[in-house]
């Protein structure tokens, strides 16, 4: 008989809406998980004290519980009467599952995502990442859905929605193409006392390093370099341009069009562009991420100068 073991991740009464405090536990939870966690242990999230939990969060203990799924792990979660409220949240955005396109029965995307339309968040949702026509036309129902979701909580409209939306189908492309993953995921929240918003987008996928040495293309040497690659717009693919992942336009439309802030997360690097930072950082092996993590945090501002086509290439 297996010896069978738990880990702990004990989720904080509350998460700082700060930008860089829910991406920091993530990855220090990452690591948690890594160095004392085996296949056949149970990994338990404890949200018995949570009164408040970040999106991004949120996204990362999704993308740390598939990961140990996909191993054979099992995982628990652990409320008590006190944590009522943040049970109902997690269950209404469909943590840890997710809204997941294989199993939605008889009912259409339209009609399962639009009781979100009042509410200030998306449901977690996956999306296909194979190249047939069914799961392309699938993907395409799945953000088109999710967009209205967006448009009729922010009521966007005009040059703003079109940036939003060209930042989902992006980033979301970049998965499909890159991560070697059968799904990719989303997910979406609004503060409106603060006003703006956060949207995490994620894969389990064999990570950017990966994906440029099996093209064959540019050679990094580490992550660090894979991600540097990546944002500065080396290519992976046979075509003439140079647009990396779509990132270097992805970071460039949010941060300096919408004055927004951005964050990618593969292997044992990352990378942060805000106005003030812009930097490529490793960090040590044990808290290495499988597959790709984005955190994306746009102001819902009506800024009458924006154009997304200066930065669309």
């Amino acid at each position: 008989m297996k010896f069978m073991s738990k880990i702990i991740l004990k989720i904080p009464k509350r998460t700082s809406d700060n930008f860089g405090d829910p991406i920091t536990r993530f990855i220090g939870f990452v690591g948690m998980v890594k160095k004392s966690i085996r296949s056949s242990d149970i990994l338990e999230i404890d949200l018995t004290d949570t009164k408040f939990i970040s999106p991004f969060l949120v996204s990362g203990l999704v993308h740390i519980v598939n990961n140990h799924r996909n191993k054979g792990g099992k995982c628990e979660f652990v409320f008590n009467k006190f944590s009522e409220g943040t049970k109902s949240y997690l269950a209404t955005v469909r943590f840890p599952e997710s809204y997941n396109y294989e199993g939605s029965g008889g009912d259409s995307i339209e009609d399962v995502f639009s009781t979100y339309h009042d509410r200030t968040y998306t449901p977690i949702v996956k999306f296909p990442t194979a190249l047939s026509s069914e799961d392309n036309l699938c993907r395409e129902n799945i953000l088109t859905a999710l967009n209205k979701i967006l448009k009729n909580q922010l009521n966007l409209s005009g040059s703003f929605a079109t940036g939003i939306y060209y930042l989902i189908d992006e980033l979301t492309q970049n998965i499909v193409d890159h991560s070697g993953d059968n799904s990719g995921a989303i997910f979406a929240q609004f503060f409106t006392s603060k006003n703006f918003m956060d949207i995490a987008i994620w894969d389990n996928g064999k990570g950017l390093y990966q994906s440029y040495v099996d093209s064959g293309k540019h050679n990094p040497s580490s992550h660090s370099e894979a991600l540097n690659f990546a944002v500065y717009g080396k290519s992976t693919k046979d075509i003439p341009e140079s647009r990396g992942f779509g990132l270097s336009t992805s970071r460039d439309m949010l941060v300096n069009g919408l004055s927004g802030k951005f964050f990618i997360f593969s292997g044992n690097a990352f990378f942060i562009q805000t106005a003030e930072r812009e930097e490529v950082i490793a960090i040590p092996e044990a808290n290495s991420l499988h597959g790709c993590y984005l955190a994306l945090r746009i102001p819902i501002l009506n800024n009458a100068q924006f154009n997304p086509y200066n930065f669309m290439e």
